[in-house]
């Protein structure tokens, strides 16, 4: 990790990231973009919710029994959700 832009770690962010934000470029993603997120997840749904409401063509899903791994908490619906976004 560069700790001269983030700072020795995600928890105690110094650098030049710390006041940085890409919500007010997000208007400009015009692909379908799928979030996902668990319940217990350190992406809560008010870190996440801002890329809903700013991405024009966006779904999102909350894994009810995951953390930051639905891949592997809950792969049968995690597969599910990716598939069908692709295919649709």
């Amino acid at each position: 990790m560069d700790s001269g832009r983030n700072g020795p770690s995600e928890f105690n962010v110094i650098g030049t990231l710390k006041t940085w934000s890409i919500i007010p470029e997000l208007h400009n993603i015009h692909v379908p973009t799928l979030l996902l997120n668990g319940r217990y997840d350190g992406a809560s749904e008010k870190a996440v919710m801002p890329f809903f409401k700013n991405i024009p063509h966006v779904k999102w899903y909350t894994f009810s029994d995951s953390s930051h791994m639905p891949l592997w908490e809950e792969r049968v619906k995690y597969m599910e959700l990716v598939a069908s976004f692709l295919l649709s």
